[in-house]
């Protein structure tokens, strides 16, 4: 179980796989992801088996890209990571996106 983003970037690699559980734009809220590419800078991640998804269509193919930002723009609690805009509170108003790895391919 992650529980602060330096195991947040050592888990995160191509292939991994996560779920978001809540988004900044509900559409995105549910969808299942899988990273493309990760670095020391952020991660990429595509809707799997959807080649033609807006998502994975971005960046070339490499899909949405996700900051790491600094350690207090995180929280991290029973295995859900949540990412708030830089330098801002931690309340619902100022949640960029949550999420849980579930590190497996998604069908």
């Amino acid at each position: 179980m992650v529980k602060n983003l330096n195991q947040l970037k050592k888990t995160i690699k191509k292939g991994t796989c996560l779920e978001i559980l809540v988004h900044c734009r509900p559409e995105f809220t549910g969808q299942k992801r899988k990273v493309t590419m990760a670095n020391t800078q952020g991660f990429y991640s595509i809707v799997p088996n959807e080649p033609d998804h807006k998502v994975s269509l971005a960046n070339d193919g490499k899909g949405f890209v996700l900051w790491w930002c600094n350690a207090s723009d995180w929280e991290f609690h029973d295995g859900i990571c949540s990412i708030y805009c830089k330098g801002k509170e931690h309340t619902k108003e100022f949640l960029v996106m949550s999420f849980h790895i579930t590190g497996q391919e998604v069908a």
